[in-house]
């Protein structure tokens, strides 16, 4: 009986079924949000990577991605696990502001099936650090979608995570809807670091929802740097190509 009422609440909050094509799955949707059609669809970043963003680098025989050759990243380098193309798209779309933080888990699994694809080290850093969302843009949404991420990488790995260190001193625009260099321009001077001496040496990995122009994480590791960090790299489930 309560097995049956727990059952009937789960199909209530996580309805049985695919979050995108609405296929009816036996999958509760926290873990499994996607039927094994739509995730089929999901394409992984695969090499050549970049070795500064991870990029995928398609045939083109250069030593590294055109946006990374144009415009110096202040991070050491990236990891990405997918390629943002429609349907990741739409769950991180969904993740970010439809109030649909059960995603967290599966783009979550995302960032660490990639890591463990490659054999990536992530023992070597010592902390984790969600890019922080502005006051105001935080009470609107009502959570920071990087943090969710960060929390579950930190359970995952054993990693401590700080998301009071890096902090954000001005509102933003969203990056979405601007250019190249209106991103970067954007972003400038958009952060600090609350106690500098607590980055101090670090080996630090920053965790966001999306890599594009670099502009975020960028901006974000030259203020850890500024502060002494030792190391900064950048993790997230999706790239652009």
């Amino acid at each position: 009986m309560i097995k049956s009422l727990f059952e009937g609440f789960l199909d209530l909050v996580y309805p049985p079924h695919c979050i995108l094509c609405k296929t009816n799955s036996s999958a509760r949707l926290p873990r499994h949000p996607l039927c094994p059609q739509c995730q089929h669809q999901i394409s992984w970043n695969t090499p050549p990577f970049c070795p500064k963003c991870s990029r995928h680098l398609g045939s083109a025989q250069r030593a590294r991605c055109r946006d990374c050759q144009q415009t110096p990243m202040h991070f050491d380098f990236a990891w990405s696990a997918c390629l943002y193309q429609d349907l990741l798209r739409t769950l991180i779309h969904k993740f970010k502001y439809e109030q649909k933080t059960y995603l967290r888990f599966f783009l979550t699994q995302l960032m660490i099936d990639f890591i463990h694809r490659h054999e990536l080290d992530i023992a070597q850093f010592d902390l984790l650090v969600p890019i922080p969302l502005f006051p105001t843009r935080l009470r609107e949404r009502g959570y920071n979608q990087s943090l969710l991420l960060t929390q579950q990488l930190s359970k995952t790995f054993n990693i401590p995570y700080a998301d009071h260190h890096l902090i954000r001193v001005r509102p933003t625009e969203t990056q979405t809807h601007l250019s190249r260099k209106e991103r970067w321009t954007n972003i400038e001077h958009a952060f600090k670091i609350k106690a500098p001496w607590k980055v101090r040496g670090q080996s630090i990995l920053i965790i966001d929802d999306l890599m594009t122009t670099g502009a975020t994480a960028s901006t974000a590791a030259q203020c850890l740097k500024q502060s002494g960090a030792k190391t900064v790299a950048v993790l997230t489930p999706a790239i652009t190509l």
